[in-house]
């Protein structure tokens, strides 16, 4: 097993809308705002929310700021949200609802019990946001949260950019591929700084989801690791994550539950080993492991895929098939990501200095 030593190289959680990456076969003056003297502080918003019902919606206004803002939503007790519409600066109204032209406002505007959302692109400009309850699916009637918590973050952009990460890698994985080597090979495909400050062992028992909504294996698996700092990413590597389909079981090369991630009880990436349908064979490469696992962080850092296998396209100009976040990771060649998308993921909070 490979030594591991503390390295330096180079956010809703719960949602109905993930990546699961297939295998291979003259503006406005801002206002400065008291949040801002609380770098990495969230902060309440007021919001009259209380005795919710499907029909109520609930409105918050969100100070402006010249640094990065991020809002943490919560459903009380529990339940499902969305994000109904918003306005800008200037008053105009963007409604956030798939069906809009602003459908990539964000890659989904629905949470489930908690969410994130980070304000950058076109949602930079973003003063109000307007949030409703909703069914978390056509069984869950008695499920419609009461009440909302929301939460502003704002952070400078980060001059060194760099993420923490905690592994939790198989048996399979951990005998191996080397932490540190694994480290800067995802750091290079990235262009950020990837400290690791903790390594934990799990077995290799594969994930079964019976759906793209179950995420009940993905956070039991979350659940048993040690507790990390909020500002850390859970990355999973080495059990084959598969999902059920009408054909049978789908091997996925690797899943996000949410993009962007950064809260929920499933709040993490998994990737599989590239030899889930043929278990005889190697677990993959490093450079295998290696881009597999940038691409989910890219995912968890509010990346798309470039083109889905439907056809639909990101909202960013500069990506093309042949790039990391390609849909089938391997079987691009272009390493790194383009200007734009590069700065959508300095825009996440996670993104920090080190």
């Amino acid at each position: 097993m490979r030594k591991f030593m503390p390295m330096l190289y180079a956010f809703a959680a719960v949602t109905l809308t993930g990546c699961n990456s297939e295998q291979a076969t003259e503006q406005p003056t801002k206002q400065t705002t008291e949040q801002e003297t609380k770098q990495n502080d969230w902060t309440p918003l007021n919001v009259n929310s209380q005795n919710m019902t499907e029909n109520n919606s609930f409105a918050v206004e969100i100070p402006l700021s010249d640094n990065r803002r991020a809002l943490r939503v919560t459903a009380l007790p529990k339940g499902c949200l969305i994000a109904s519409s918003a306005l800008n600066v200037n008053g105009d109204t963007l409604i956030t609802d798939k069906s809009s032209a602003n459908k990539h406002l964000w890659r989904t505007n629905k949470l489930s019990d908690l969410g994130l959302f980070v304000l950058e692109g076109v949602a930079a400009e973003i003063t109000q946001m307007t949030f409703k309850p909703v069914p978390c699916d056509s069984f869950s009637k008695d499920t419609i949260a009461k009440s909302i918590n929301i939460e502003l973050l704002v952070s400078a952009m980060p001059a060194n950019p760099s993420i923490n990460v905690k592994f939790a890698l198989s048996s399979v994985i951990a005998s191996e591929i080397d932490v540190e080597s694994l480290s800067i090979l995802i750091g290079l495909e990235l262009d950020l700084n990837v400290n690791v400050t903790e390594v934990e062992f799990i077995d290799d028992a594969a994930i079964i989801m019976k759906s793209t909504h179950d995420l009940t294996p993905l956070a039991n698996i979350l659940s048993q690791l040690k507790s990390k700092d909020e500002d850390t990413i859970s990355v999973v590597i080495g059990k084959c994550v598969k999902q059920q389909t009408g054909f049978g079981l789908q091997n996925l090369a690797g899943f996000t539950p949410r993009i962007p991630g950064g809260a929920g009880v499933a709040d993490g990436i998994f990737v599989s080993p590239t030899n889930c349908a043929f278990p005889q064979s190697a677990p993959g490469t490093i450079n295998e492991i290696a881009r597999l696992t940038a691409h989910e962080i890219g995912h968890f850092l509010g990346l798309a895929h470039p083109v889905e296998a439907n056809g639909t396209e990101d909202d960013l100009t500069s990506t093309t098939v042949n790039n990391l976040m390609h849909r089938v990771p391997l079987a691009a060649t272009a390493k790194g990501l383009t200007l734009e998308q590069t700065q959508r993921i300095l825009a996440h909070p996670f993104v920090i200095d080190l």
